[in-house]
C-alpha cells in the first residue's frame, strides 16, 4: 500500500508535507453585471485561468451577455500550495481586433490550506479603471503527497 511505502521510506530527517501537495478544484460558475463593450449588442465574455503563471484553463465564450452562465470545473494539481497563485482574467471576445479584458480576480492558493471557498461573489479588478462585475466561484484544496519515487521505493513497489 502507498501509504505504508511513503512510511517506510520516511525518516526524521525528511518528513513528507502532504499538506503542502495536492488537488485545486475550481469551479467557475457565473459572472455577473459584466461592463458592456461592444458596439452592438452585449458582450461575449469568457474566463482564463493561469495557476504560477501558466494557462491551465480557458471557459467556453458566452455569446451576447453580461451575465453569463459558465458551470465549468478544473483540477490542477499543486506541489506546494503555499507558494501557488491563480489568476481568473475576464475578457470579452470581439470578432474584430483584440480582445477587450473586462477585470481579473488574483488568489493566493496558501489560504486554501485550511478553508474552502465555496460559490463566492468576488469583485473584479483593474489597474487602469473601475472594474465592472464580479464572479462567483467554488475552490477546494485536497491535500495528497506527491513523491518523487527512489530507487529503494521502486523496489519496494515492485515486491
Amino acid at each position: 500500500n502507498l501509504r505504508m511505502m511513503i512510511n517506510s521510506q520516511t525518516t526524521a530527517d525528511q518528513p513528507i508535507d502532504i499538506v503542502k501537495s495536492g488537488l485545486l478544484d475550481l469551479t467557475i460558475h457565473k459572472a455577473e453585471n459584466l461592463e458592456k463593450c461592444d458596439l452592438f449588442g452585449k458582450g461575449d465574455p469568457y474566463v482564463v485561468v493561469t495557476v504560477n503563471g501558466q494557462r491551465i484553463h480557458k471557459t467556453a465564450v458566452k455569446h451576447s451577455t453580461q451575465q453569463p452562465s459558465f458551470n465549468e470545473t478544473k483540477q490542477c494539481l499543486l506541489s506546494d500550495v503555499t507558494r501557488s497563485f491563480m489568476n481568473l482574467g475576464v475578457w470579452d471576445e470581439d470578432k474584430f481586433g483584440a480582445d477587450t479584458f473586462l477585470g481579473q480576480v488574483d488568489f493566493n492558493l496558501v489560504r486554501l490550506r485550511s478553508t474552502h471557498l465555496e460559490f463566492k461573489a468576488v469583485p473584479l479588478q483593474r489597474q487602469e479603471k473601475d472594474a465592472h462585475g464580479c464572479l462567483y466561484v467554488s475552490l477546494s484544496f485536497n491535500p495528497m503527497p506527491i513523491i518523487s519515487p527512489t530507487p529503494s521505493l521502486i523496489r519496494t513497489a515492485m515486491k
